[in-house]
């Protein structure tokens, strides 16, 4: 179980990221079930040493607010809330919004987990 935050209407959380054995915790995660991909904003994962290498592969990702360039990287694992997800993927990309956001979690880590987002009691669950 998640707890949820609303902020601009919408439903946020805190996530923590391990790579390479360093961790940081990421709060102003958006929950967004329109977004196919979790992507995380590139210079706060910069912190724990994610950076853009030589092999990595550049993609243009599109959404109502644009286009934007990311690039995917396989982490060690990602926790949201007592959620521990394994060797996922997410994409990095600068996020720039007009808002306070960290990253936004997507339908491929809500479908990996079995997610249920239950916005009565703003509290994302797992099946």
């Amino acid at each position: 179980m998640v707890k949820l935050d609303l902020k601009y209407g919408l439903p946020f959380c805190k996530v923590t990221l391990v790579h390479n054995g360093k961790s940081i915790v990421l709060d102003n995660i958006l929950l967004d079930t329109g977004s196919g991909g979790t992507i995380l904003k590139m210079n706060k994962v910069d912190e724990i040493g994610i950076t853009i290498e030589d092999d990595d592969i550049i993609e243009s990702i599109s959404g109502v607010g644009g286009s934007e360039f990311v690039y995917k990287k396989n982490i060690d694992c990602i926790n949201v809330g007592d959620l521990e997800i394994k060797g996922f993927t997410i994409e990095v990309g600068v996020m720039d919004y007009g808002f306070e956001i960290n990253g936004i979690i997507g339908m491929d880590l809500f479908k990996e987990i079995g997610a249920i987002i239950d916005l009565d009691s703003m509290k994302l669950n797992i099946k």
